[in-house]
């Protein structure tokens, strides 16, 4: 025999699902934009509110109630709610279907109390449709005439509802404000948001009917109310917190850093401008540290040459600009983020404040614009290679190891028009490794593929420089393999094949010369000097690289290739003709050809 258990009286199946519906609805607000809240009761309390006054606290929280409340039911563009957007992503646990039932069913009212209808049961009258509706209540006085805005949802197998939300006594005035929205016919409000916005408004601004133990909420409040978030929220308030109260770590600035991007720098702003008018003045600069170690961040991305996806400061600024425009964000964000950008001190790319250093690098770029830009025989572009390497030993061993550490690192992005990588690519890692700089690939907006190479100012350039010279020895060396032998003997079918298969083995053959150079550049050094610079280059780039809270994704790229062998060794030969060895010697001691 099956012993069902008697049903819950309707007084606890209320307390069980108001206490349900609540938790369920403060979980919707993650589905909304914080913005529109600290926007509303920017906008509500933009005038005379004071927030050291004594009645500054129950004010701050009443708004923030308010603006809450109208957060969890703004619909989006597609209609759309925060509730329907958590009902949606979050299933029911055990016990919480009659909650999510009502919640779908939550209702913006206008009512009047009617009377009582037994203990615990308010019997109300519904100004917009006429209806009368059971209220199980355990907070609201039981005041016949008291007019009331508040949120109801119906207890599922009944015919009662529960108050969902913060209860609004209104007077008369208030009253007048709602009665636009009001359809004649009792056909209900027209507008139920935008009238509970109204309301909201008019009482925050403009006062309204108090009642005890609905609108004192004084009593209640503790220091934590004054501000909404905490450090559970998010990343960002967790790192602002912590900021209020002490420096951060190196793991924590790191965090911060990788969390650089358009969309967490204005949340820290806003929300550091809310915290300042809260009059939480430590969190506001918690939230303002936050945002420019961001900001520094970013800047430093687009002087490295990573500005393929880093959004510059002004991007950012006229975003921000837009959203005050709009009333998304109050215009006391605006001013936040100009004052702190005013504090952010990054030298543009360019500014080396070394005279010496600018003479070099300004000679690189006069020898790649003679060999890329007019073009260059083999023996003209050997001849500015050696140049090249020549000029950067000579001044690099000029320096102590306190000068190479005050140069600051730079990038250069490569823009190509391919959309996938090819033979030449693979050279870029040994370019890189030539001349002590860290490269990757990225994809512009466009979608193609971009080479970025980051290091040492003169370094950069002269990588910048080799590369193009790969680049021409690509195109020259590919068009005198289809000009030979080797090519003539293809069928048409093999032909494109054939063309790929030359250009993996000359790459390979250039990076395997490269890598071999690189070797015994670094010996001669030594042994001539008695100095190695690479690892104190290296030390420089990687703590820089540190700054600009860069993550990288590796690619296993150890997969065969198939290539037509005859092809991949005529690539192999022509990459033993493109000789930058006379370049790694002082004139004088030129190797023959």
């Amino acid at each position: 025999m099956t012993i069902h258990a008697p049903p819950l009286p309707l007084a606890e199946r209320a307390r069980r699902l108001r206490q349900a519906v609540t938790e369920l609805a403060l979980e919707a607000l993650a589905f909304s934009p914080r913005a529109k809240v600290e926007t509303t009761v920017h906008g509500w309390l933009s005038k005379g509110f004071d927030p050291t006054d004594p009645d500054g606290e129950a004010v701050l929280a009443r708004a923030l109630a308010l603006a809450a409340d109208l957060a969890m039911v703004l619909p989006s563009a597609s209609g759309s709610t925060a509730i329907d957007r958590l009902l949606r992503q979050r299933r029911p646990q055990p016990g919480e279907e009659d909650a999510y039932e009502a919640l779908r069913e939550i209702r913006f009212r206008l009512l009047r109390i009617k009377g009582e209808d037994g203990a615990g049961i308010l019997l109300l009258d519904d100004i917009a449709d006429g209806a009368t509706l059971r209220l199980c209540n355990d907070t609201l006085p039981a005041m016949p005439g008291l007019t009331l805005a508040m949120r109801l949802c119906p207890i599922p197998g009944s015919d009662a509802f529960i108050a969902v939300s913060a209860v609004t006594p209104l007077d008369d005035a208030t009253l007048a404000v709602a009665r636009p929205f009001i359809r004649p016919g009792g056909k209900g409000l027209s507008n139920p948001h935008r009238c509970a916005e109204a309301i909201y408004r008019h009482v925050l601004r403009h006062g309204g009917l108090e009642v005890p133990g609905l609108t004192d909420t004084s009593g209640r409040l503790g220091q934590a109310s004054e501000f909404p978030y905490g450090p559970e929220d998010s990343d960002i308030d967790a790192l602002a917190f912590a900021w209020a109260e002490a420096e951060l770590g190196d793991d924590d600035l790191a965090l911060a850093r990788r969390m650089a991007d358009s969309d967490n720098l204005i949340e820290a702003v806003s929300t550091g401008a809310f915290a300042r008018h809260c009059g939480r003045d430590d969190l506001a600069d918690g939230y303002g540290k936050l945002a420019s170690v961001m900001m520094e961040t970013l800047q430093r991305r687009a002087r490295s040459g990573w500005g393929g996806r880093a959004p510059s400061l002004d991007a950012i600024a006229a975003a921000i600009s837009r959203k005050v425009a709009t009333g998304e964000l109050p215009p006391s964000v605006r001013e936040l983020f100009e004052e702190l950008r005013r504090q952010v001190r990054v030298l543009p790319a360019g500014s080396h404040g070394d005279a010496d250093l600018d003479r070099l690098i300004q000679r690189i770029q006069a020898l790649r614009a003679k060999t890329v830009d007019q073009g260059c025989t083999e023996q003209e572009a050997l001849t500015a290679a050696e140049k090249v390497a020549e000029l950067l030993d000579r001044y690099g061993l000029s320096l102590s190891e306190l000068d190479l550490r005050r140069q600051a690192c730079e990038g250069v992005g490569i823009e190509t028009t391919r959309r996938r990588t090819g033979p030449i690519d693979e050279c870029a890692p040994s370019v890189a490794a030539f001349f002590d700089c860290r490269t990757w690939i990225e994809k512009n907006p466009a979608g193609l593929l971009r080479h970025v190479f980051f290091g040492l100012p003169a370094d950069v350039e002269a990588a910048h420089y080799l590369y193009d010279l790969i680049e021409i020895a690509f195109a020259t060396e590919t068009e005198r393999f289809k000009a030979g032998a080797v090519y003539a003997e293809l069928h048409s079918s093999e032909r494109r094949g054939g063309t790929n298969s030359f250009q993996v083995g000359l790459g390979h053959g250039i990076a395997r010369k490269l890598h071999t150079l690189r070797e015994e550049r670094e010996a001669a050094m030594v042994r001539s000097t008695g100095r190695d610079l690479v690892p104190i280059k290296a030390s420089v780039v990687d703590d820089e690289l540190e700054r600009l809270g860069i993550s990288f994704k590796v690619k296993d790229r150890r997969a065969g290739r198939t290539v037509l062998t005859d092809a991949y060794e005529a690539g192999h030969e022509a990459a033993d003709r493109f000789d930058i060895h006379p370049g790694l010697h002082r004139r004088g001691e030129r190797k023959t050809r």
